[in-house]
């Protein structure tokens, strides 16, 4: 068919518009947990199937050959022969989508009097450069495309086909252009929570820019829109107007430009954040191969939750403990000499609502020095403040068990780094006023040692504190008689 050279040229210039084109589609996240903020609605805008003129202008660049957009056909799919007896195939109209979501669209259309079935040809914007490959054959009039790319633009034609005496004849496809959702942002939470709440996630590499939404009491609950950052490249925000010691929700919905127009947006990420709740600096100290953290406290946390870990930019640090004081020492024993890194998060608790606050990131060298003296493998550990000691033979625990020390403020057991000087068995001690027999003795300090206490019921807690000993840790009887079995003159025995 002749065409003269203008209205080639505009009907060129018309297809590589349509396929450079992009559409719009938008959506939104709900919560839907009790006391969760409701989500902000977003209207879906449907995008609709080219007109006529445009559809001819893509057939008339198809005939030509000097654009690459050619339609492959499947091999089960013949040409239309040119014959007197060739069944009239109706176009395929109300071509549209169904349902779309990150990695499928659902194609439906209405049915073609006559038709055997449809044949669905799919191109990528993003991939394909123009080019039209079968994707399916089906009988029915809907398709569901799945296994595709998040955010990405996609041009679908139909056509229906009929099947005569062995022969198949396709119809004039249907042009309609459409596009997946991009994927939720990955990897949201909290940076900075003080007199500014600062939030960050990873970045979606389809994603033209982001759209940032709040809500708090102020808002009732409803999310109300922030901000659009432009770059897909930016993945943080900082919200300056905040007020300390109030809950914020944050959602992070990604979009992706198409058309110039309208947006086609993923669902959103949440992030609950409080201000002001953060542990932004604190003392350590390491001795006996453990660490010991102390910090301020923060008026809106209800416990501390304590992490380490050998990598510094690690995805999960490692539980070290929990406390509602604002010190912890480690139960875990290091390696000496060896680097570590630490946070302690502030926690809120209440009325149901967790929080989670930031902290700051500490690098703490282990060692095995107390009092000054490097500690070996082998040694005893009393700490007064707990009640309790630890045995540990050659780095191995070998007892953890709760004591009475002396009484507080009148016998109090002398702190230091000792040795064992002497070692007993049924004994007595004696003192002004007492004589206690004991079946295991070691002496540390003057006349204070470690030794069984038949005459005591219990061990730990604060008995100590108005029923202590003469200074002397007095110890349950199997693991005193452990320790004996186990230790020897000289060995270490470090009471703090």
């Amino acid at each position: 068919m002749k065409r003269s050279s203008k209205r080639f040229f505009a009907a060129v210039l018309a297809a590589v518009t349509l396929i450079t084109a992009s559409a719009s589609i938008s959506a939104s996240a709900a919560e839907t947990e009790t006391g969760a903020p409701v989500a902000v609605n977003e209207a879906v805008e449907e995008v609709a199937a080219p007109a006529d003129d445009a559809q001819e202008a893509v057939a008339a660049v198809e005939e030509t050959g000097e654009v690459a957009a050619s339609v492959e056909k499947s091999d089960a799919v013949s040409e239309p022969e040119q014959q007197e007896d060739a069944p009239v195939i109706g176009r395929v109209t109300g071509l549209g989508k169904n349902t779309v979501n990150v990695n499928n669209i659902n194609l439906v259309w209405n049915k073609v009097n006559g038709a055997t079935g449809y044949i669905i040809y799919r191109c990528s914007a993003d991939y394909d450069r123009g080019y039209f490959n079968p994707v399916a054959k089906v009988k029915t009039n809907s398709h569901n495309d799945t296994g595709l790319v998040q955010g990405c633009p996609y041009y679908y034609k139909v056509a229906a086909y009929v099947e005569k005496d062995g022969k198949t004849y396709e119809g004039e496809p249907t042009l309609y252009r459409t596009a997946t959702q991009p994927a939720n942002v990955s990897g949201l939470g909290r940076v900075k929570t003080s007199s500014t709440n600062t939030i960050s996630w990873n970045r979606n590499y389809k994603a033209t820019g982001y759209k940032i939404f709040r809500a708090c009491a102020a808002t009732k609950n409803q999310y109300v829109f922030l901000k659009t950052i432009e770059s897909g490249a930016t993945t943080s925000f900082q919200d300056t107007n905040i007020s300390k010691g109030n809950v914020y929700y944050y959602k992070v919905v990604a979009f992706r430009v198409l058309y110039n127009v309208n947006w086609y947006h993923s669902g959103g990420s949440t992030v609950c954040c409080m201000g002001g709740l953060s542990v932004d600096d604190y003392i350590y100290n390491s001795q006996l191969y453990k660490v010991t953290l102390t910090w301020s406290r923060n008026p809106y946390a209800t416990r501390y939750d304590v992490y380490y870990s050998e990598n510094k930019d690690a995805v999960r640090y490692t539980p070290a403990g929990s406390t509602t004081g604002t010190s912890l020492t480690t139960n875990t024993r290091f390696p000496n000499g060896k680097l570590l890194y630490f946070r302690v998060y502030p926690i809120y608790k209440k009325n149901g609502i967790t929080i989670t606050g930031t902290a700051t990131t500490k690098a703490i060298t282990v060692s095995n020095k107390v009092y000054g003296v490097a500690t070996p493998n082998t040694y005893v550990e009393v700490c007064i403040s707990q009640q309790r000691m630890w045995f540990f033979k050659n780095g191995k625990l070998i007892v953890d068990t709760p004591v009475v020390t002396g009484t507080k403020y009148v016998n109090d057991t002398p702190k230091g780094y000792f040795s064992m000087y002497q070692r007993a068995t049924d004994t007595v001690l004696t003192g002004p006023g007492y004589a206690s027999p004991v079946d295991y003795w070691m002496a540390f300090c003057g006349g204070c040692g470690i030794h069984d206490a038949s005459w005591r019921s219990s061990f730990g807690g604060s008995i100590y504190t108005y029923n202590g000993s003469h200074g002397c840790v007095n110890t349950p009887y199997n693991a005193v008689r452990t320790i004996y079995n186990n230790t020897t003159y000289g060995t270490p025995v470090i009471v703090y």
